[in-house]
């Protein structure tokens, strides 16, 4: 069924050929693969990931999967580390994975991650990715594969999207494929498509249908000898050059007579359906409806035959050409989309229901039947409960499957399965919801999952809703926590102020006796809100309060980050050696406690308070601690910018002048975004003033002053307006 001598592409393959080029000199490449549904884009990449073995360069390879309208999260980069642990050893493995160690971890098993894991925010996650690939790349040169990019999920895009642009000057390139024809102007790839073809800096090939020599080249390379012409015509004119349909073509032609051969594309992939025997027809019915690809203990007992019939039927589509055995080898795929699509596609309305039902009851039945699959229970059974209208079921799914996404790494596809919840809620019977949660529950969830995907205004209206939602006999520990993760929302869009009285409100709701878990992440939250909103005294008050509460609920990360609120607030009123022991102490408790995000807090403000009371070369240890926790946790681009700012500014009081070039130099390549590269930007433009460069402070104050969010932070608004005054001096624009 398929030529084994690769027909064609000269001009496509030489311009692959040179990303293997670049990389073996050390650079770093990209690479689009465009066009239509079986016009060869697999076979292409194919042949490129055997050119590029045969020069010593790891070939690491994935497929976005489609599960209903939503791709899997993460399913090409788990499929191709699963890879790489196949073929590394283990300690060579231990040493390439480093701090990127627990993400691996948790992307290739395939049994349901632990809510109890601590969370990775998305940019932890795309830079520890980057840190993997930077890595593997140091090794020996890499190339990277990721094919179906239009059934890419959210998650995926942003991981394709952030490789792409963080590269440079590596020995590894990335090659995507997708299907043009598939991408409107509302599909999520779009965007992304869009900002490469701008910017310029992806190479794009499209492959064409073939002709009639590149048609004949490849039915000789299946039958072994030339088509007599009448076989040629056929073939050529019913399949256009489409190197998928030319196959089938064949096959069709072969198969019985070329004059009843069917004229549609639809058609002629139903043609070879129609010769099976009914029950291996209905295996693939059955697999069509799973999606493109099945574990075999999961099509076996949605097809209610026994063992030894069903094998046989799953084995008559295989031997047809229609279901190949997977990449794992524990189930089967059909061998191209389009055939899936049009086995699909071919089915009724309330066939395809009840064929969705079948799924949805098996997995309801036994949640193993997924054990050798990617794909994820509740995901899975979500998908096949709303399809078979199924809404109780789809509802108690897509809540799980959202838990699940969150504890996975994948908070975007979280966000969707949620609101597919709040979708379905109004729907169900009260005596069918789900137990133990309601409607404010899931809006809670939605909003943190959008949180933690960096989608700051979407949470905060998610958890404002979520507040509203709140039945009126909720208790006030309930009403005050979703009030303090909503205020948490509001902070980080800007509305410190909104934030800070949203707090109080919360706060008032529960007595101050006897502590609870709740009025300790309430006071600690306020402290750090007062502190950004310069109320300085009453922040240190808070902070202290909710030390005290921390301690009497055993929550050493809360005190952690009142240990360090309280310790700023110390030192802005004068207790400059209090203030930085209690962040010491804060940071300290912090790293014991495996929260990087609070310990980085603590890292920053204790080299800002060394550098503040001239203790330079502390503050500069202080700070090569805190990037040396950045770097192990995903945290470079984000508090690692922090970092780097607090630190080149003490290198510059010691001197350092040629080292703070380079440090920040590395930090903005990195591409740090928002309010942490407006930071860097601060110190970039002083460096730049002192060493006489005047056009590029003034860049770096414009740029600063486009990043920021808060017009009113004073962290920023009184150094921009010191390196503008200086800057009119240096114009001599004294007034």
């Amino acid at each position: 069924m398929v030529s084994p001598v690769f027909v064609g592409r000269d001009t496509e393959l030489a311009i692959a050929r040179e990303l293997l080029e670049r990389i073996a000199a050390g650079d770093s490449a990209q690479l689009l693969v465009a066009g239509e549904a079986g016009v060869g884009k697999t076979r292409f990449v194919e042949e490129l990931a055997a050119s590029a073995r045969g020069n010593g360069t790891r070939v690491l390879s994935g497929r976005c999967v489609q599960l209903g309208t939503d791709g899997l999260p993460f399913a090409p980069v788990a499929e191709a580390l699963r890879e790489l642990v196949r073929e590394t050893g283990t300690q060579q493995l231990d040493e390439l994975l480093g701090p990127a160690r627990e993400l691996v971890s948790r992307l290739v098993r395939s049994s349901a991650p632990s809510t109890d894991e601590p969370a990775l925010t998305s940019s932890q996650l795309l830079e520890l990715a980057l840190g993997l690939v930077e890595r593997l790349s140091e090794e020996r040169p890499l190339l990277l594969v990721i094919e179906d990019l239009h059934w890419a999920d959210r998650s995926t895009l942003d991981l394709a999207a952030f490789l792409t642009q963080n590269l440079r000057g590596l020995p590894a390139a990335l090659v995507f494929t997708y299907r043009s024809d598939e991408i409107d102007r509302r599909h999520p790839l779009r965007a992304l498509l869009t900002g490469w073809e701008r910017g310029r800096t992806v190479t794009r090939v499209e492959l064409a249908r073939f002709g009639r020599d590149e048609v004949r080249a490849q039915l000789a390379g299946i039958l072994g000898d030339n088509p007599d012409a009448n076989t040629l015509n056929l073939v050529y004119d019913r399949s256009e050059g489409n190197a998928f349909l030319v196959e089938e073509m064949l096959s069709v032609v072969r198969s019985g007579d070329p004059r009843g051969l069917p004229p549609s594309l639809r058609d002629v992939l139903l043609a070879r359906v129609d010769h099976l025997s009914e029950p291996a027809a209905r295996m693939l019915r059955l697999a069509a409806v799973a999606g493109r690809s099945v574990p075999e203990r999961l099509l076996v007992a949605v097809s209610g035959m026994d063992d030894t019939d069903a094998l046989a039927a799953i084995r008559e589509a295989v031997e047809a050409h229609l279901l190949v055995v997977d990449e794992a080898g524990y189930g089967y795929r059909f061998r191209h989309a389009l055939a899936r699509d049009a086995v699909y596609d071919d089915l009724l309305p309330g066939e395809r229901v009840r064929l969705h039902s079948t799924y949805s009851d098996a997995l309801a039945r036994d949640l193993q039947l997924l054990r050798d699959s990617d794909l994820s229970v509740s995901a899975s059974l979500a998908y096949h409960a709303y399809a078979a209208l199924d809404l109780p079921r789809a509802l108690h799914a897509s809540v799980s499957a959202g838990r699940e996404a969150m504890a996975g790494l994948a908070p975007r596809d979280a966000r969707a399965h949620f609101e597919r919840a709040l979708e379905i809620w109004p729907r169900v019977p009260a005596d069918e919801l789900p137990p133990g949660v309601d409607q404010a529950d899931v809006l809670a969830l939605a909003g943190e999952a959008a949180y933690r995907s960096g989608e700051m205004e979407r949470a905060a209206t998610l958890m404002a809703q979520a507040v509203a939602e709140l039945p009126a006999d909720a208790s006030p520990e309930r009403r005050a926590l979703h009030m303090q993760i909503s205020a948490r929302s509001t902070r980080d869009t800007g509305g410190v102020t909104a934030a800070v009285e949203q707090l109080e409100e919360a706060l008032a709701l529960l007595p101050e006796d006897p502590p609870t878990t709740v009025r300790a992440e309430l006071l600690a939250s306020l402290s750090t809100a007062l502190l950004r909103n310069r109320v300085v005294d009453r922040a240190a008050q808070v902070a202290e309060l909710a030390i005290d509460a921390a301690r009497a609920v055993r929550m050493p990360r809360v005190e952690a980050d009142a240990l360090i609120t309280r310790g700023y607030g110390q030192a802005d009123m004068g207790r400059v050696e209090d203030g930085i022991a209690s962040t010491r102490a804060g940071r300290e408790l912090a790293v014991d406690s495996g929260d990087a995000l609070t310990a980085m807090r603590g890292f920053i403000n204790a080299a800002d308070l060394l550098e503040s009371i001239g203790k330079s070369a502390d503050a500069v240890r202080e700070a090569e601690a805190g990037m040396a926790v950045a770097q192990r946790s995903g945290l470079v681009r984000s508090l690692g910018a922090y970092v780097t700012g607090n630190l080149v500014e003490s290198l510059l009081h010691l001197g350092q002048w040629q080292r703070a070039r380079a440090l920040i130099d590395d930090t903005l390549a990195a591409q740090p975004e928002g309010i942490f590269e407006a930071s860097v930007q601060l110190i970039n433009a002083e460096l730049n003033l002192r060493t006489g460069d005047v056009a590029g402070c003034e860049h770096a104050v414009a740029r600063c002053r486009g990043l920021l969010i808060d017009p009113d932070d004073q962290q920023f608004t009184h150094p921009l307006a010191m390196l503008t005054a200086e800057l009119h001096l240096v114009g001599r624009r004294f007034d």
